[in-house]
Formats: C-alpha cells, structure tokens, sequence
C-alpha cells in the first residue's frame, strides 16, 4: 500500500480547486449584501437621500473651505498687509504673496504694506487652517463653501480679487443636535 492509496475503507473525496476570480465573486457579494443592509436600514429609520444640485448638504461650523480676504467694514481697508506669515505657515507652499509699499495718496491697507499680489493654488492646498491661524490681522480665514472643482489647474489658481469676493451662494451650516 502507498502512502498516497486511502485504502478500501476510506473514501477519498477530493474538491474542486477555487479561483481567485470566484472567491472575489463571493467578496463582491458579501459587500452588495452589506450595502443593501445599510439602505434598508438608512430608510428604516428616515434618512433621506439630499437631491444635490438644489440642496446643499449641510457642513459642520468648524468645516474649512473655501478661502476669503477680508476689508475693515468702517473704512473698506484690506486686512491683509503683505506680512507673509501665512505663506510661511503653508505646509503645501501653495500661497504666494507679494508685498508693495502704502502712499498717503493710495491707501489701500491699514499698515506700511499692502499685499500687490495674494494668490492661493487650491490645486496644492490641503485646507489645513494653518494660514488662518498665522494671520495676526484676522485677514483671511476659511469659509464654508465647498464647490470649488474645475476644468483646468489655471482655473484653481485663486488671486486677491477672487479671494475678496463674496461666494455666489453660502452652503448651509447643521443644527447642534446634528
């Protein structure tokens, strides 16, 4: 008898070898499965889908998006005075400022300088904050809007008159008990 002979009394019962496509088959599944479990259970306790294009989803308070620049509100001044503290603090180097000196004839900050060029590529930004929290002046801070794709990385590239601009439409912000 040979060691690979089962003998007369035991059965030899051999499987058909499993691909990796039919075992990815049965994975597929089992995710479908647990997909069709969390939408049942989703309309079960009344969440609704948010139609898109109409309704805005609702972001949290502390939600950092889109970038703005902002002006005193008595004098209409910029805040921001060309100091580059938040182009230092930039882990992705995605903003550039350019500073230029202040006439008394042509004021347009409150100090010495004035920035001449403030550009931010949102292509490179992370949307980290730490611009806002290295502005000493309250200048730029991070709002709420989140719709800001493109077709071309030229187009993303956001400069001062963008940046001091209002957003066309403000995203809606949840309730505390949200």
């Amino acid at each position: 008898m040979s060691p690979y002979d089962p003998g007369e009394d035991v059965i030899a019962v051999q499987r058909a070898p499993t691909s990796g496509a039919v075992r990815g088959t049965y994975r597929a599944f089992g995710e479908t499965l647990r997909g069709l479990k969390t939408t049942f259970a989703r309309i079960v306790e009344g969440t609704t889908t948010i139609q898109y294009p109409e309704e805005k989803t609702p972001v949290y308070p502390r939600f950092r998006g889109r970038h703005k620049l902002h002006r005193f509100e008595d004098t209409g001044l910029e805040k921001c005075v060309g100091c580059s503290l938040c182009a230092a603090a930039c882990p992705a180097d995605c903003i550039r400022v350019v500073a230029a000196e202040n006439t008394p004839e042509h004021r347009i900050s409150a100090g010495e300088r004035y920035a001449a060029v403030y550009e931010i590529n949102l292509s490179r930004c992370i949307f980290c904050g730490y611009c806002e929290v290295a502005c000493p002046f309250d200048a730029i801070t991070m709002g709420h809007d989140y719709e800001m794709s493109d077709y071309s990385r030229s187009d993303l590239i956001f400069t001062k008159e963008m940046l001091l601009a209002e957003p066309i439409e403000r995203t809606p912000l949840r309730n505390e008990g949200e």
